[in-house]
């Protein structure tokens, strides 16, 4: 008797918790597909050797904040970009950084989206 109510309550925590989950992400999609933003980012050349671009798409005239990380999370590149509506790029020189991977970051009010880049 013990086991059974035990298996129920089981059963009804863990289709509980499995609905919960499905909203959190219908939420998540939701909240994502209403963003106004930057969309469409690729960063070109990439790998690069001297400088790449960072290239994207603005839905409105928007402030973004552009970061580049290195794998330890040590940022070392920060640039405020006033975008236009429609394509856009961002040039990004090399300077002195070593060969690797860098993470790249385009930050708005209401987004973030982060990339990798590789220097040759």
């Amino acid at each position: 008797m013990v086991k059974k109510l035990l298996l129920i309550l089981f059963l009804l925590t863990f289709s509980t918790a499995s609905f919960s989950q499905d909203d959190d992400a219908l939420d998540k999609a939701i909240l994502e597909n209403s963003l106004s933003g930057i969309n469409d980012v690729v960063a070109s050349p990439n790998p690069f050797s001297v400088t790449t671009k960072i290239r994207f798409q603005a839905d409105e005239e928007i402030e973004i904040d552009f970061y580049v990380n290195d794998l330890l999370g040590n940022t070392i590149h920060i640039q405020k970009v006033k975008a236009k509506k429609g394509a856009n790029s961002i040039p990004f020189y090399r300077n002195e950084l070593e060969s690797g991977i860098y993470i790249y970051s385009l930050k708005t009010k209401s987004k973030v989206i982060s990339k990798r880049i590789v220097i040759k």
